[in-house]
């Protein structure tokens, strides 16, 4: 069995011919603060950040992100795009596909996806992802920030985690040919944001539509049910009421099941 390393030369040979800025880290607080340092260093060109280990990985919503050495992938990547993004949410699903898609292939595990950060195998989450945008640059140009972390082969986990969260394990892969292969899926949505071809199967695996969900709406707790993805990987939900909600942020909670 090849040895698990993760680091420069690593990455860099999974990688191949695919063009990208590299810094691999054996620490840091979070790879998505390190994007953000950079952003704001004066870094404009793509680049991938990857780490052995986080002690501050972030989730959504300001939680944490449990990120041990060895038995995780963490990697962010910092990209520069010539004008605004039109839905953050399109991105998120975007890198959410591609890294399913490379799951399958790397480990030959399906995953399913959560609207609208979180992946889940066997009913407990794998993967999440954080997508940011940051302003600032020259007018009409932005700078993009997608964050994922995937508990490949992580076993051990807080008590407060230990009944939600789940390792991929699957077929052995090394998390160099993960990140590449998550890099590769996702680089045609990075050079064209219009891009939708990964909606067919961000709804064909999604462990959402169908089901019954509840959702804040400013102080206020609604519940209904998720009839559909949208084109920009909206959510649109229907009410007992028959009232439609289209979310485009937010967090739902949903019974899952694969």
């Amino acid at each position: 069995m090849e040895k698990d390393v993760l680091n420069l030369e690593s990455v860099q040979r999974e990688l191949g011919e695919l063009p990208i800025e590299l810094c691999v880290l054996d620490c840091v607080d979070s790879t998505n603060e390190q994007a953000k340092r950079m952003a704001i260093a004066g870094e404009r060109r793509t680049v991938l950040i990857a780490a052995e280990q986080q002690t501050r990985g972030r989730g959504r919503l300001g939680r944490s992100f449990f990120s041990p050495a060895s038995t995780g992938i963490y990697f962010s990547i910092l990209h520069t795009v010539d004008r605004p993004l039109q839905s953050a949410v399109s991105l998120t699903g975007a890198t959410a596909v591609a890294v399913m898609r490379a799951l399958r292939t790397k480990t030959g595990r399906q995953t399913q996806i959560k609207w609208v950060n979180d992946l889940y195998l066997d009913g407990k989450k794998v993967c999440g992802i954080l997508a940011e945008a940051l302003s600032g640059l020259e007018e009409g140009r932005q700078q993009l920030i997608v964050g994922i972390g995937i508990n490949l082969r992580t076993d051990a986990f807080p008590d407060e985690l230990s009944e939600k969260a789940g390792a991929v394990h699957g077929s052995y892969a090394t998390r160099a040919s993960l990140i590449a292969e998550i890099y590769r899926e996702l680089k045609p949505f990075l050079e064209n944001l219009e891009d939708r071809t990964w909606l067919e199967d961000y709804r064909a695996h999604s462990c959402v539509i169908g089901k019954e969900i509840t959702w804040t709406d400013g102080e206020n707790t609604r519940s209904g049910r998720a009839v559909g993805i949208n084109s920009l990987g909206e959510l649109e939900v229907q009410t007992p009421a028959n009232e439609a909600y289209t979310l485009r942020t937010g967090e739902i909670s949903v019974r899952v099941q694969n």
